[in-house]
């Protein structure tokens, strides 16, 4: 016994000072994780204080340890988060509530690296809780279309972050968190006040050329077009998705072919969310197709016929008419 006992003691030695933090950092939360999966409430209850300071350190990695290096904050950080769900959902709403404020609060500081942490985890919340989620998400609203002005290079000189490659990263976050709380919103938590506010930021984002040509055409068709499809759904109101539809409407008449480009691919998203209520915006619409059926640009008049198409699948008739 006392040979394995010294085995043990040296082994543990040996993985404290010879292994590099992010492996170790990386094996101990994997340790924690099915630690934490195994408590009960009792045990989590007891623990849970002690458990979330030590998370708000670990989930400062990126900020503290790893600014320059956003692979490895990405790797070890994931980590992190996964243990971190793994508490989340063993907790009731009345338990997770504080707990989601205090990491809110957390992001309060001048430590701007904690908005990526932050928002990479609200993404992954969302994505378990669902529903739940989308009952803590009002106080996000204003934050979060704070962040698509301030990584908007089109409307802002003062992005969030100097590198342009964070600021790309936290605005592809904030798109993704944003279409899952409208994704599994079942409580109408798009009130007249919270669309308006994201409404404007959102369409706003058509013009964001940030990251260059490949990056913004990568963003609008995986986060910005779902995100807005989505948000059209919450929506749920005539009034509103007029708005909504007239503001991308104006963007395909903006002077950059691959704006004008991108707001064709949204209205489309539009149509085919929206199905049967997309008629009443049709008469507003067609104008604008008409001007784009002679763009100068091959490419945005090859889809204007393509929307033409998808709108008459969706509509199920033939919108000659409205020519």
């Amino acid at each position: 016994i006392g040979s394995l006992c010294l085995r043990v003691s040296s082994l543990r030695s040996t993985l404290a000072t010879k292994l590099p933090p992010r492996v170790l950092l990386g094996a101990l939360m994997s340790v924690l994780k099915e630690h934490i999966a195994q408590m009960d409430s009792e045990q989590l209850a007891v623990h849970q204080s002690e458990l979330t300071t030590f998370f708000l350190t670990a989930l400062d990695f990126r900020a503290e340890r790893s600014q320059g290096d956003l692979q490895r904050a990405w790797q070890v950080e994931g980590g992190v988060i996964e243990c971190l769900i793994t508490m989340v959902m063993k907790l009731s709403e009345v338990t997770f509530r504080p707990l989601f404020f205090k990491l809110f609060d957390w992001t309060k500081s001048d430590r701007k690296e904690r908005l990526l942490t932050f928002y990479r985890l609200c993404d992954r919340i969302a994505e378990r809780l669902k529903g739940l989620f989308v009952l803590f998400a009002g106080s996000l609203v204003k934050p979060l279309a704070d962040v698509l002005k301030q990584t908007n290079g089109s409307r802002t000189d003062e992005l969030v972050f100097d590198s342009e490659e964070k600021n790309c990263l936290l605005l592809q976050l904030v798109l993704d968190v944003l279409q899952k709380i409208f994704l599994y919103d079942t409580q109408r938590f798009l009130s007249k006040e919270r669309a308006d506010a994201l409404l404007g930021p959102l369409v706003d984002q058509l013009e964001n050329g940030l990251g260059g040509p490949q990056t913004y055409q990568n963003r609008v068709t995986q986060h910005l077009v779902p995100c807005v499809g989505q948000f059209s759904v919450a929506l749920a109101d005539d009034a509103q998705w007029k708005t909504l539809n007239y503001q991308v409407l104006l963007k395909t008449r903006h002077s950059d072919a691959k704006v004008r480009f991108s707001s064709l691919l949204l209205l489309m998203e539009l149509a085919s969310k929206l199905k049967e209520n997309y008629v009443v915006l049709l008469p507003e619409t067609i104008p604008f197709l008409a001007e784009l059926m002679e763009d100068e640009c091959e490419e945005v008049e090859q889809q204007v016929q393509k929307v033409i198409q998808e709108m008459e699948n969706i509509l199920g008739e033939p919108l000659q008419s409205y020519f």
